[in-house]
């Protein structure tokens, strides 16, 4: 081995052992204590018995998620309890009879109560005020294999199993320490608002790859696409692309329980390249620092985004809307069509964003315009081709009160006076007016339109949707 060759793998030796030290303290701090341990899994079991007295004979009670597979993180403590009704029933009647046992548990004097919620359909949702959690009842068809299922929430039961019977006691600790680091970097976490990675995803990766190290390793030079088969090893370049062409994504994690779904179908591009970046970040530099990001406080959040604004030299568009009750993951692709449908008007009419967020909190909502200071005092018309005699007669006669019509090449072209010569006049058209339709439960009614200077609460808002974007 040459001497660059020898210094080369003493310093990754160096790196790895540094890597692993930062880890041993990271994990102390994301497994939970061996009293939150207890406190869940106790609770679990008395809320298992009391729905076990609930239900006739032929449910089959069974405990699901990140409790149930040892891989929860310090102060998650959401239970996920499973009602497994035999396949014979109506998926009607599995879900009347699911939501009635479920609600039938809750002790008003302990402080519990309920909400419905839905996934493919409605589950039960205790609130639990008292220990501060909450659990998951949910009702699905007790099922041997992914051919027999009716909806994709009977999966969960094998991915249990599966969970369950392939991680070691360590891997367990690594799923842990791979949720904590994605967290920190904005990419943890299958809904809308994220396209991150979920839970059982990681459970995955870290089973595919032996541990946290080694998913950090393949993913600081990851290239797309990018295919796993956690039940056929590696893949070679045709199997990938085959993969990635039939599921339809760059990322594909086949999963080992229905090799008809892509457990990553969730992870937006962006996210794997977050994550990628990540990772390189953390094997050049593996401390807790690192690890954890680079955190952002959202006190004072007017003054930090108004000396970006100096910095960015820039003006900052906010748009504040009103939204309706329904799942956040409805409302957030909701926003972000209205925020592509109006960045696309921008552009049309003169104005180009150079960056756009969007967040939602509380009722409210926001879309965020970061654009250079400009107006408008002419915009440019093209024309169709002069030997097209009734299509050109029609745009001259049209644009006869132009500053000015002329030909270049054979092509009409008019510059006429703009219709918005603001950005700030085409968003109230837009926003206000009725000029751009709005999605279903998005509220036009109540919205405000703000300059650079904006009240707290939305700037936190800001704030909050401009560090999800932050790397690093």
């Amino acid at each position: 081995m040459c001497c660059m060759a020898k210094k080369q793998s003493a310093l990754q030796a160096k790196k790895l052992r540094e890597a692993r030290s930062t880890l041993r303290e990271v994990l102390k701090e994301l497994k939970p204590t061996a009293r939150e341990i207890k406190e869940a899994t106790v609770y679990a079991n008395q809320l298992m018995g009391r729905l076990k007295k609930a239900s006739p004979e032929y449910v089959e009670i069974i405990l699901a998620g990140s409790v149930a597979r040892g891989t929860q993180v310090r102060g998650s403590h959401d239970i996920d309890i499973f009602l497994l009704f035999p396949k014979e029933m109506s998926e009607e009647e599995m879900e009347n009879k699911g939501l009635e046992i479920g609600k039938s548990i809750v002790k008003n004097h302990r402080n519990e109560s309920y909400v419905i919620k839905y996934a493919e359909h409605p589950y039960v949702k205790l609130l639990l005020d008292d220990i501060n959690m909450t659990a998951d009842i949910v009702p699905a068809f007790k099922i041997s294999s992914a051919e027999e299922m009716g909806s994709a929430v009977d999966r969960t039961q094998l991915h249990n199993l599966f969970v369950n019977s392939k991680l070691s006691k360590k891997q367990r600790d690594d799923v842990r320490l791979l949720k904590g680091f994605l967290n920190y970097h904005g990419v943890y976490g299958a809904s809308a608002r994220v396209e991150g990675f979920s839970g059982y995803l990681c459970e995955l990766l870290v089973y595919h790859y032996g541990s946290f190290i080694g998913v950090i390793k393949n993913f600081s030079e990851i290239k797309v696409p990018l295919a796993i088969d956690p039940l056929g090893g590696a893949k070679g370049q045709p199997e990938i692309e085959e993969l990635a062409k039939r599921f339809g994504s760059e990322m594909v994690v086949v999963d080992p329980t229905d090799r008809n779904r892509n457990v990553a179908a969730n992870v937006s591009g962006e996210s794997l390249a977050k994550f990628s970046i990540s990772c390189r970040a953390f094997l050049r530099d593996p401390s807790k620092k690192v690890f954890f990001g680079p955190g952002h406080s959202d006190i004072n959040a007017r003054g930090s985004i108004s000396r970006l604004r100096k910095e960015l030299g820039v003006d900052i568009y906010v748009v504040c809307l009103g939204v309706k009750e329904v799942a956040e993951d409805i409302l957030w692709q909701q926003l972000k069509k209205l925020r592509k449908t109006l960045e696309w008007a921008l552009e049309r009419n003169g104005f180009l964003p150079i960056l756009s967020v969007q967040n939602i909190q509380g009722g409210k909502a926001i879309i965020s315009f970061f654009m250079e200071k400009a107006e408008n005092r002419s915009t440019k018309a093209k024309g169709p081709s002069a030997f097209m005699p009734e299509a050109a007669d029609s745009f001259i006669s049209a644009h006869m009160k132009s500053y000015l019509l002329y030909v270049e090449g054979e092509r009409i072209f008019s510059i006429e006076r703009p219709r918005y010569r603001t950005q700030k006049e085409f968003l109230r058209a837009a926003v206000l007016q009725n000029n751009i339709n709005f999605p279903s439960y998005i509220k036009r009614a109540g919205a405000a339109i703000y300059v650079n200077s904006m009240p707290e609460r939305y700037a936190k808002m800001l704030h909050s949707a401009l560090a999800d974007k932050t790397l690093l």
